[in-house]
């Protein structure tokens, strides 16, 4: 077994231990002043009769204190227990806040039908997902029958999650943990929550410019320069004596008795649509840097979304054309926002089968693209295309002598992107995709195409 698992499994049967480091501290001190009490006992100065006195109330009052504690928090826990194999699911639910997802922030609504809160202590829960996988710990403490006798009235509370990736989770089961008012007991009760949950890309606040569209679908802005309407080889019209007689399809003529005519492709000044196209296709193996790989989609997402996000504020509608297949089964979110959370890197659908020059305004590309696969579409574009690179070494970007610094007087939150940034600095991932990066930019900077780096 991996050092890694044996920690997170360690981890996860560690919730079901009722004790806690603070009942431990104050045993010892507790156990301590009984000590100092004892050897003081035979001095004989004016003050001894009275100290000892009020050091004993202070004990017995602090033992009393944690026995009510404990009763409480055990009565609510049992009570649970059993509403629990009583109601069976219905004692716990959990959904998503789509409104929350307006304001780039994930809420997650909690209800405990059944729970009861100790006094003057806490409910808390902590989702799990990936089986060993927790979510860090939120507290239910809303009454969801304001009562005034609040016995059995039940618990819910929204609480802002904070899940790592951009992806789609799938919790299996969650904890319910009973604390009381001084942090000495948590006594953990495990409950099933067959609940899926996308944590969506968010806005990076990124402006753009003005980017002309290519595809025509309604007459609804007038653009600049004239697009191609499309015509030729897909409408037909019947003929007229002003047609051209060498447009009449002799094809269907010869089948169906009929003489039609294509209509030929026209200079419309009117646009409606800009298309928009994110490629996922990488060349890169990352089955030996899951961390890095996850890190790097995530930065990737969220730069793509940012820029649909932009391009709608403007006058001309966008459609996001996805390399990959994905039903969105909810319909209050926004399908683009779905599409990408879910979308992972892929080895199939290569850049030139995936992007279309004609219709395309803007296109995606990360670090880790084709090279040939670059030039072949730099070839087939016009001027009027936008290419986004999208540096995915950015996101490990740090200021090594300022951090080591800060270090001395400071400690970092310990979370995996820290992590990751310290070991960038010499880590083999890091040369190769500069390197890959530098071949990219030179690429684009001799295309002629209108070029923006993120």
């Amino acid at each position: 077994m991996k050092f890694s698992r044996l920690i997170a499994s360690l981890k996860y049967y560690w919730q079901f231990v009722p004790f806690r480091l603070n009942l431990v501290l104050a045993v010892v001190i507790m156990w301590l002043a009984s000590r100092w009490l004892h050897s003081t006992e035979t001095e004989t100065n004016s003050f001894q009769g009275i100290t000892m006195l009020m050091a004993k109330i202070a004990l017995v009052f602090s033992g009393l204190i944690i026995g009510l504690s404990l009763l409480s928090t055990c009565f609510c826990f049992l009570y649970f227990i059993y509403q629990k194999k009583k109601k069976g699911s219905g004692s716990f639910e959990i959904a998503m806040d789509i409104e929350s997802y307006k304001n780039d922030l994930l809420r997650i609504q909690t209800k405990l039908p059944f729970a009861l809160k100790p006094i003057l202590g806490f409910i808390k829960v902590r989702l799990v997902y990936d089986k060993t996988q927790m979510t860090d710990k939120y507290i239910v403490n809303d009454r969801i029958k304001k009562q005034f006798i609040s016995f059995n009235t039940g618990l819910s509370s929204k609480n802002a999650l904070l899940l790592p990736d951009i992806k789609e989770y799938s919790f299996s089961h969650a904890f319910i943990y009973f604390e009381d008012m001084l942090q000495f007991f948590s006594f953990a009760a495990s409950v099933k929550a067959n609940q899926v949950i996308c944590n969506l890309p968010h806005s990076l606040l990124l402006d753009t410019h003005d980017l002309p569209p290519k595809k025509t679908e309604e007459e609804k802005v007038r653009i600049e320069q004239l697009r191609k309407v499309e015509g030729e080889l897909l409408s037909y019209k019947k003929f007229e004596d002003s047609d051209d007689v060498r447009r009449i399809v002799w094809k269907i003529f010869a089948k169906n008795k009929e003489l039609v005519v294509r209509v030929p492709e026209i200079m419309d000044p009117f646009a409606s649509h800009i298309y928009m196209y994110a490629s996922f296709f990488n060349t890169q193996n990352f089955s030996l840097y899951p961390d890095y790989q996850q890190v790097m989609i995530n930065r990737f997402k969220n730069c793509v979304w940012t820029i649909y996000d932009a391009l709608s504020q403007k006058e001309f509608d966008v459609k996001y054309q996805s390399d990959q297949d994905i039903t969105n089964p909810n319909q209050d979110i926004d399908h683009t926002r779905y599409t990408l959370a879910l979308s992972e890197w892929h080895h199939n659908k290569t850049l030139s089968d995936y992007f279309k020059p004609r219709h395309g305004s803007v296109l995606c590309i990360h670090s880790y693209t084709s090279t040939a696969e670059l030039e072949l579409i730099i070839a087939a574009s016009d001027p009027q295309t936008t290419i986004f690179f999208i540096q995915l070494s950015r996101v490990f970007r740090s200021h090594y002598l300022l951090n080591w610094f800060l270090r001395i007087f400071f400690k970092p939150k310990a979370d995996r992107l820290s992590t990751l940034r310290n070991k960038w600095a010499i880590h083999p991932l890091k040369f190769q995709t500069l390197n890959k990066e530098k071949v990219l930019l030179s690429l684009l900077k001799k295309s002629g195409l209108n070029i923006e780096t993120i």
